[in-house]
């Protein structure tokens, strides 16, 4: 009898450990389950994160390598406002759309080649004949650069003669090249920038992209801006 109930105490004890067993080996696999899930969640959110990020700045800051094709002038300079082409650039330059309401900015851009001044004229990125508005423009030819944006946007001084259509390289302005003691220089606010088509523009910035013998041209133009602007 005795034996009987010590076999049968010794059967519940082993059921009894199968289960706890059992149980804790359904709980590991849970557990396995759900870091692994959040793993793969994780590793996906970084991907996608990864993904945007590069496409977001290779839309803005990747090179586009915008030629003569695109409608670049590199003739002798003064140079009016290329339309034909206009679309076709601000679509590869990927720049925002306009609004004055949102982001709205101005600098002011002083042109001098060979010692003279050279207007930068009213318009550009202006196509009233397809009625057609870049956010990055001039009314007038005062030199005032506007950046009127639906978002903050880190507009280049390359893309203003991007869209203006005039070739600017940190070694060409339009039929201009440097070499044989000829140099092209940007100057903002009174210091030399040595990045020059990818200085970003600030707030009434005076900036100064001069062509020529070094010394022929001014390195700030100081310029005063109408009230509210």
């Amino acid at each position: 009898m005795a034996s009987r109930e010590e076999e049968k105490r010794k059967r519940r004890e082993e059921r009894e450990q199968r289960e706890r067993e059992e149980h804790e080996a359904k709980k590991k696999r849970q557990r396995r389950m759900t870091f692994g899930g959040a793993g793969i969640f994780v590793l996906i959110v970084v991907i996608v994160v990864i993904v945007v990020a590069s496409s977001g700045s290779s839309s803005k800051k990747n090179p586009v390598g915008l030629t003569e094709a695109n409608g670049l002038q590199v003739s002798p300079g003064p140079w009016p406002p290329e339309y034909a082409h206009l679309q076709q650039r601000v679509k590869a330059l990927g720049l925002p759309d306009p609004s004055d309401a949102i982001y709205h900015i101005h600098s002011h851009v002083a042109l001098y080649v060979n010692g003279k001044n050279i207007k930068v004229p009213a318009q550009i990125g202006i196509d009233q004949s397809k009625q057609f508005l870049t956010s990055l423009h001039t009314h007038d030819d005062t030199g005032v650069i506007h950046q009127e944006a639906v978002q903050q946007f880190p507009f280049t001084l390359g893309e203003f003669f991007d869209v203006w259509g005039v070739k600017f390289t940190k070694t060409q302005l339009g039929a201009y090249h440097v070499g044989r003691g000829l140099v092209l220089q940007t100057w903002v606010n009174g210091k030399q920038v040595p990045t020059g088509p990818t200085y970003k523009f600030k707030p009434h910035d005076n900036v100064v992209v001069a062509f020529g013998s070094a010394g022929s041209f001014p390195k700030n133009v100081p310029f005063k801006y109408p009230s509210g602007e």
